[in-house]
C-alpha cells in the first residue's frame, strides 16, 4: 500500500485550520488567518513526523501537550495565561467533538479503505476521488437549500 505524505500533509493541514478556526469562532477571538495556517502546519508536520519515526518519544503525553500550547500560542497569541487555558480548553473540547464525530462516522460507514498507523487512521484511496465525491456532495446539499 502507497500513502503519499503530501496528501497526510495536506488532509491535516486542512483539519487543523478547521479546528482551529471553530476553536475561534467558539472564543469569539479576532483571527488572522495566516497565523492559523502556520499553527496548522505545525500540527500537520508533527504528525508526519510521528507516522514515520520509530522514536516512541512523539507519542508521548507531555510532548504532544507542550505541541497543543505551541499551536495555540501560534494561533491566538493570548496575552494572560488564563486566556490561554481557555483556549486550550475549547481548542481540546474542539478537537475531541470533531475526532468523535469523524470516529462514529468511520463506525457507521465501515469503509474497506481506512489504515490506522501508530493511532492515526489514513485514507488509502486516491484524492482525486476524495475531491470528487466531496464537490458532489457539496453541490448536492447546496442545490436542496
Amino acid at each position: 500500500m502507497t500513502i503519499y505524505i503530501d496528501v497526510v500533509l495536506i488532509e491535516n493541514l486542512l483539519m487543523n485550520y478547521i479546528i482551529l478556526y471553530a476553536t475561534g469562532i467558539i472564543l469569539k477571538i479576532k483571527m488572522k488567518h495566516l497565523r492559523l495556517f502556520f499553527a496548522s502546519l505545525i500540527g500537520a508536520i508533527y504528525t508526519i513526523i510521528s507516522y514515520i519515526s520509530k522514536v516512541q518519544i512523539y507519542s508521548n503525553f507531555i510532548l504532544k501537550f507542550l505541541l497543543s500550547i505551541v499551536i495555540i500560542y501560534v494561533a491566538f497569541n493570548p496575552q494572560k495565561a488564563k486566556n490561554m487555558w481557555k483556549d486550550l480548553l475549547i481548542f481540546y473540547l474542539t478537537s475531541f467533538v470533531f475526532g468523535g464525530a469523524a470516529f462514529a462516522l468511520i463506525y457507521i460507514v465501515k469503509p474497506q479503505d481506512i489504515l490506522m498507523k501508530n493511532g492515526l487512521f489514513l485514507g488509502t484511496y486516491p484524492l482525486k476521488t476524495v475531491i470528487l465525491r466531496s464537490d458532489s456532495c457539496f453541490f448536492n446539499n447546496y442545490n436542496s437549500i
